[in-house]
């Protein structure tokens, strides 16, 4: 990613907007910081990340998300790779020339209402999609002292047999600082990656972070995700295998939760799923699974486990159906027919 700023009014010093300071400050940190401040002071450089991450300190993959938050701001405007700042009142830019000072008015006194109000209000405007993992040298510090810290460096490098970048040092803080996740739980998510494959820090952040935001902050709770992300995992096996999909790579969210569903809930069987593939492929000449999951669902609902049951059940409701009304009575005159030859004999 290659950046440049160009500051147009704000070029002629080195200075930064009173903006940045009354709406931005609030809820950035000091990586958001850093990167700005650089790009602040390099005006009409030509900066790339690796250079900006060199200067400042700061992990090459924060980098674009730190001038993202700028973005969401409404403090700097991209344009392809340009950045700019969005124009506003000049009493926002703050500048050395000499004026007479001019008394402000007095701010009232801010109640706990207010601020919170406030608060919200910011919060509404930028909402972080992802926690912010910390600089590294912030990371060096903190593992320089915190022993929970080193033994969980010490692990993940035993369990998955390399030397631990700062970047990876840096996730595994933000999962057990910033995520609140317990060290034992940050282990077995790391034994879990390296159970289906994907042994890797990017894994395990991605996930780490997941769990974190569904409450999943015990050994228990950790232990009972495992279980069900392995028994959805093998039925997606099933379902594909019955589908006949061939290299499917990762599955997606819904089609793991729709593959629990025919076969871990409503227990259909291998050729029970392939009839209904084969009726939506028929139909659509596609696979759509949400079409394949109304089949199921009508199946289910109807208790029709195996390709016998359901054979009987479309041969049944494609009988006409007997009337099961008959008239009240007889034609009255033929009925009295019957009658007198009755008592005629």
């Amino acid at each position: 990613m290659s950046v440049k700023i160009n500051l147009g009014a704000w070029n002629s010093v080195f200075a930064v907007p009173s903006k940045i300071v009354d709406e931005g400050l609030k809820f950035s940190d000091g990586v958001k910081l850093k990167v700005l401040l650089y790009v602040l002071r390099n005006a009409d450089r030509q900066l790339d990340t690796e250079s900006i991450s060199a200067a400042t300190g700061v992990n090459v993959t924060d980098i674009p998300e730190a001038l993202e938050y700028w973005i969401n701001m409404g403090i700097l405007a991209k344009n392809d790779d340009v950045l700019s700042p969005i124009e506003s009142k000049s009493s926002d830019i703050e500048t050395e020339t000499v004026q007479q000072p001019v008394p402000e008015p007095e701010k009232p006194v801010e109640s706990v209402e207010d601020i919170s109000r406030e608060v919200n209000e910011a919060k509404q405007r930028f909402v972080v999609t992802k926690p912010q993992k910390p600089d590294y040298v912030f990371t060096a510090q903190r593992l320089a002292v915190d022993e929970e810290l080193k033994i969980l460096v010490q692990e993940a490098q035993s369990a998955l047999g390399k030397t631990l970048s700062n970047s990876d040092t840096s996730t595994l803080l933000m999962l057990k600082d910033t995520c609140g996740l317990h060290l034992d739980v940050i282990l077995m998510l790391i034994h879990y990656c390296i159970s289906i494959d994907k042994g890797n820090m990017r894994t395990v952040e991605k996930i780490g972070v997941s769990w974190a935001d569904e409450g999943v902050n015990s050994v228990e709770a950790a232990d009972e995700k495992i279980r069900r992300a392995h028994q959805a995992s093998q039925s997606f096996s099933i379902v594909s295998s019955a589908f006949g999909l061939m290299n499917t790579g990762s599955p997606t969210k819904k089609q793991l939760e729709y593959s629990s569903k025919w076969v871990g809930d409503w227990k259909f069987s291998q050729p029970m799923l392939r009839e209904a593939y084969e009726r939506c492929v028929d139909k659509h000449n596609a696979i759509k699974w949400n079409y394949i999951d109304g089949i199921l669902k009508r199946w289910n609902a109807s208790n029709i486990r195996n390709l016998d049951e359901l054979k009987q059940s479309e041969e049944s409701a494609s009988k006409p159906k007997i009337q099961t009304q008959r008239k009240a009575s007889y034609d009255l005159d033929e009925l009295e027919k019957i009658n007198t030859l009755d008592f005629i004999q």
